[in-house]
């Protein structure tokens, strides 16, 4: 039960994110992961970022909204089934660049009107980053779409062949051996100041789970052979995710040659891959090891300096951006793996136990957008405020956070628990 007080608090607050989250979608373009214009990623859609805002949040409530992103996304395949993991109206680069951000736009205009085009795709190894988790989450995105709507059916049915062309692309990158997905650029994932590769937890586990949807679908279009195959491919990948990236411990490994926890990884193989039981033992692994005041830490250990990319150590004094800071939208994402646990587990007294910490959790998160002033992008590791960085303007109000949000909140109050 909600105190009157806590009650107040949360129904406060979600009225003020839902608005803003309505702000995200620009009719005539898709979903962004800002609605201020001076921000550094306005006019851009991320796939990433709106794979998170679609199955969290605009899936269930704006299927329009997701239908026309997700659109936008596949209108630049590439013929050999490469998705863009970047579509923008203003330049990127410059945006970051001190003293040129206003030339963002500007410039945009002036060289798409001699192009003749509206918007820019952005491919994996371009503009200075990788994506090579764009197809997973674009993929997750969509069969969270195709099983929360009439609409999303429409599209898979619509995009099909799209679809068998974006896991084609990818499987090129899996080693035959065991179909994990071996990553050889830098700035591989979310995670993108850090320099990884070779075969990482989370992108493994979002391959697994985008294969799963992949197979629900088909099963639905009445796609038989493609069917069996899309799951016999999952059950190959979930089994060996679990055989080489998973710890004894309790958590899902950064990489299959580094034994680090990655608190991302943890919570979505959780999510997708483990039952309640085992998905508690994470939860055991988490709260000792990489809980703070503010959330969850990213990694344990985390990344040596030299591992991070040279600009974000110019930007981010000792590239703490991923490395040292706290996400609320992880932290938001990890209640639902206590949902989770309290639905699932055989055991009353623990599924008790995690239905009174994912409520504690909401509150918690609530009181500190309160205190920081807004849902922001990342947060002090030991204080409830967004740290100073050098040039970056932190979003104040990051849809990632707000989308966590607004999708724990209908979640927990379809189970009705805010009471």
């Amino acid at each position: 039960m909600l105190s009157p007080d806590d009650q107040t608090l949360v129904f406060q607050l979600i009225d003020e994110i839902e608005g803003r989250l309505a702000l995200h979608y620009k009719p005539g373009f898709g979903i962004t992961p800002t609605a201020h214009p001076k921000s550094n990623y306005y006019d851009q859609i991320w796939a990433r970022d709106l794979a998170h805002a679609a199955g969290n949040y605009f899936a269930h409530v704006r299927p329009e909204a997701v239908e026309q992103s997700l659109a936008l996304i596949f209108r630049y395949q590439r013929p050999n089934g490469m998705l863009p993991y970047r579509v923008e109206r203003e330049y990127q680069k410059l945006k970051l660049v001190p003293g040129f951000r206003h030339l963002a736009k500007h410039a945009f205009v002036l060289v798409n009107k001699i192009k003749s085009r509206t918007e820019r795709p952005v491919y994996e190894g371009q503009d200075a980053g990788g994506g090579e988790d764009t197809i997973p989450v674009v993929l997750i995105a969509v069969g969270e779409f195709f099983r929360s709507s009439a609409e999303g059916k429409k599209f898979a049915e619509e995009h099909f062949v799209q679809l068998q062309k974006a896991v084609d692309f990818f499987r090129a990158k899996t080693d035959p051996a065991d179909d994990l997905a071996i990553i050889t650029k830098n700035n591989a994932d979310w995670a993108d100041t850090i320099k990884r590769h070779g075969k990482l937890g989370g992108i493994n586990i979002w391959w697994a789970e985008c294969l799963r949807s992949m197979a629900d679908i088909a099963e639905e279009l009445k796609q038989i052979e493609e069917a069996k195959q899309y799951r016999k491919e999952y059950e190959t990948v979930n089994r060996n995710i679990l055989k080489k990236l998973y710890a004894p411990e309790g958590y899902f490994k950064a990489e299959e040659h580094d034994g680090r926890l990655d608190t991302v990884a943890s919570i979505f193989g959780a999510l997708y891959l483990l039952d309640a039981k085992e998905a508690a033992r994470v939860e055991e692994t988490l709260a000792r090891r990489v809980l703070r005041p503010t959330g969850y830490a990213n990694f344990d250990p985390p990344y040596h300096r030299k591992q991070i990319y040279w600009s974000h150590r110019f930007l981010f004094p000792q590239g703490e951006y991923h490395n040292h800071y706290i996400w609320p939208w992880v932290t938001l994402q990890n209640i639902y793996v206590k949902i989770k646990i309290a639905q699932e587990h055989p055991n009353d007294a623990v599924r008790e136990k995690y239905k009174t910490e994912a409520i504690a959790d909401i509150i918690q998160i609530s009181k500190i957008f309160k205190t920081a002033g807004g849902a922001h992008e990342i947060l002090h590791p030991d204080r409830p405020e967004p740290p100073r960085t050098r040039f970056y303007k932190i979003p104040q109000h990051f849809m990632g956070t707000l989308a966590g949000y607004a999708g724990i909140y209908r979640k927990m109050k379809n189970l009705g628990w805010l009471k």
